[in-house]
């Protein structure tokens, strides 16, 4: 997991974004699981996933070159997040290169 220098930290979850990213950065389990993670995705069909704080868990999602790129308090928070990455990608020119543009930020 690659956490990104420029991490979206939604403001329900800001006074414990530092324990959350601490735990990620040491490749611990985070105490507080009501949370959620913006990440970069796998597949070449999706641009990002939305991770709540168990599945972020497991395994899986920790091996390889994943970006974390924001992190919030509600589901609802997380896709504002994904809402202003697309937007700030459509406004730097960058939406034909989403997939390539994320892994910069």
């Amino acid at each position: 997991m690659i956490v990104s220098d420029n991490i979206r930290i939604a403001e329900s979850i800001r006074h414990k974004a530092d324990q959350i990213l601490e735990a990620i950065r040491t490749g611990n389990h985070c105490k507080n699981i009501i949370w959620y993670a913006v990440t970069t995705s796998y597949e070449e069909d999706s641009l990002m996933y939305i991770l709540n704080g168990l599945e972020f868990r497991q395994p899986f999602y920790h091996k390889g070159n994943l970006r974390l790129l924001g992190i919030a308090g509600s589901r609802k928070e997380a896709c504002e997040i994904v809402l202003n990455l697309v937007q700030e990608g459509y406004n730097t020119d960058n939406i034909q290169q989403m997939k390539q543009y994320l892994e910069t930020i």
